[in-house]
């Protein structure tokens, strides 16, 4: 059995008799010198053993040495609101699992240039010819753009509508992709897409009668640049609708989707069939779950109402990806208006963490680990969050994916329930 793959395994039996990584450990004593006010004892996932069961199986299958060489590919699938968006957060766990488990690709990308809303660093869109429509999952529900899986959509009326898509140079990570798929709404009156290479040449023609939501182009080597075009054939194409692009490297390893929108909360998601209906289509080994922030910054926040909320997401989640585990985090401590700390995220934390128990679902608790009620204040002087007391710096979300990586990887060094 591996334990820890990839890292230099010490079993230490702490107080509470949990055996952890060595190099885990070492980094989060690091933290801790550099940050007093984390909680790093308390940065492990609960039921990890039983609820991550299927997630740890498959990364056990992964191989020892991440290659480059066509294999076993474990999908991670992150769900959240602006906490996401920008990828920060969710970016620096992928970035680590990828690092230790193989970069099997990207994943998921929405063309959030396009959109002209902000997105991941790991790529950018930007709208070159034509007029493009964007609507987000907190819009009310709207038959002619329905939102996908991205919880954010597209759609143009014009032939010769195009963007394009660029993955900055960069060491690491390598996000070039020979694979691209669009996620786009087929039909008989739906345009076709064109895919051209920075000089204009024609790559490939996606047709917009073409079979299923999915539909991938192929190339024959690693590439950085791409533009896609609508185009229209015949007089009954009318328009065109974009749920997103997947952009795969063909190799074994760990893909890490990130689904963010900002201002999202549970009840948002629930409103969106289409969200549920096209997510198996990443074939998720893991689910995870950060929602909460815009649950309950609001005054008037109402458990039982949020506990009903959540169990319509959970088990959709589940009815459509019944072989995924899911793990539900719990939102970061914040402020409302600036000034007041906001006690119904301590309720919101009871709900999730009752309902993960009774689910026998996986849970981590970032808000203790953060250093429990009001250390938003602290994260600030440390600079690590920002003046709003909600959102935080970089170098915040980038320690709180750290945080959940280690948290990951200790729940993977624990042996399997009997």
């Amino acid at each position: 059995m591996k334990y820890c793959l990839h890292l230099f395994v010490v079993w230490l039996l702490l107080g509470s008799g949990r055996p952890v990584c060595a190099q885990a450990l070492g980094r989060l004593d690091s933290l801790r010198a550099a940050y007093p006010f984390l909680r790093t004892s308390a940065n492990h996932i609960e039921n990890a053993q039983r609820g991550l069961q299927h997630f740890y199986r498959r990364l056990a299958q992964l191989p020892v040495y991440p290659n480059e060489l066509p294999g076993e590919r474990v999908s991670v699938v992150h769900i959240g609101d602006s906490h996401l968006q920008a990828d920060e957060f969710s970016g620096r766990v992928r970035r680590e699992l990828q690092r230790t488990y193989g970069n099997a690709g990207r994943g998921l990308a929405f063309p959030f240039g396009v959109a002209k809303t902000g997105g991941s660093a790991t790529f950018r869109t930007a709208p070159t010819a034509g007029r493009w429509r964007a609507r987000r999952v907190l819009a009310a529900p709207d038959s002619t753009l329905p939102i996908g899986l991205s919880g954010i959509s597209l759609a143009t009326t014009d032939t010769g509508a195009a963007f394009t898509l660029r993955i900055p140079a960069r060491r690491w990570p390598d996000y070039r992709f020979s694979r691209l798929t669009l996620l786009r709404a087929p039909g008989a009156t739906a345009l076709d897409w064109q895919v051209h290479d920075a000089r204009g040449r024609l790559l490939a023609t996606v047709p917009g009668a073409g079979p299923g939501l999915s539909s991938a182009v192929v190339f024959d080597s690693l590439r950085d640049f791409v533009e896609l075009r609508t185009v229209r054939r015949s007089s009954r194409q009318i328009s065109a609708r974009l749920y997103g692009l997947l952009l795969d490297n063909g190799r074994a390893g760990l893909v890490y989707h990130a689904i963010g929108v900002n201002g999202a909360a549970v009840r948002h998601y629930n409103r969106a069939p289409q969200f549920f209906a096209q997510l198996p289509l990443l074939q998720p080994d893991l689910l995870i779950v950060s929602l909460g922030t815009n649950d309950a910054y609001d005054a008037g926040f109402d458990p039982q109402r949020f506990a009903q909320q959540l169990d319509t997401l959970v088990s959709r989640l589940r009815r459509g990806s019944p072989q995924a585990d899911v793990l539900l985090t719990a939102p970061a401590d914040s402020y409302r208006a600036r000034r007041h700390r906001n006690p119904d995220l301590a309720r919101l934390r009871t709900v999730l963490q009752a309902y993960c128990t009774a689910h026998d679902l996986a849970y981590w608790d970032f808000a203790v680990v953060q250093g429990g009620y009001g250390s938003m204040r602290a994260w600030q002087t440390h600079g690590l969050a920002q003046p709003d007391l909600v959102h935080f710096t970089t170098k915040g979300y980038e320690l709180q994916g750290l945080l959940l990586y280690l948290a990951l990887q200790d729940g993977f060094s624990l042996p399997p329930p009997r």
